[in-house]
């Protein structure tokens, strides 16, 4: 959804692109869901990306950066067939299941994925899986 906001002159202008609010219908994220959901390496980096970002990323960009740490190779070394496998692998399956969760926000049509409202909760297993993954990298 993008929003939009009003200048000093009245008229309206279009600010960034960012996924659709929060849903109302994510409940609240148990600890076993938490962990189901921290299961996929795939979904850790999702998460992990995610979290240096202050603004919606494009699903493009994750898939690239996925497939980048899974192979532990720039992206410009990764096969289509593999970039190809990372993106069906997140549209039809863990962005949906992290979008669930109300770990990230998934705008479906438009390719952008933001956090979710219980991103937050991830963060310190986050942080122990990324340490054990030398092909993550991490902020100094």
């Amino acid at each position: 959804m993008a929003t939009q906001t009003t200048n000093d002159d009245g008229g309206s202008s279009r600010a960034t692109a960012s996924p659709a609010g929060p849903s109302t219908d994510v409940p609240p994220l148990s600890q076993d869901a938490l962990f189901d959901a921290l299961a996929s390496r795939r979904s850790r980096y999702i998460l992990h990306n995610l979290r240096s970002e202050d603004a919606p990323i494009t699903l493009e960009s994750i898939v690239d950066t996925v497939a980048a740490w899974e192979m532990d190779k720039s992206i410009d070394l990764v096969s289509d067939e593999h970039r190809r496998n990372v993106l069906m692998s997140l549209q039809h399956t863990q962005l949906p299941k992290l979008a669930m969760a109300g770990l990230v926000q998934y705008d479906e049509e438009r390719g952008l994925i933001d956090k979710g409202i219980h991103a937050d909760q991830a963060d310190a297993y986050l942080d122990i899986a990324v340490a054990r993954d030398d092909a993550v990298p991490t902020p100094e």
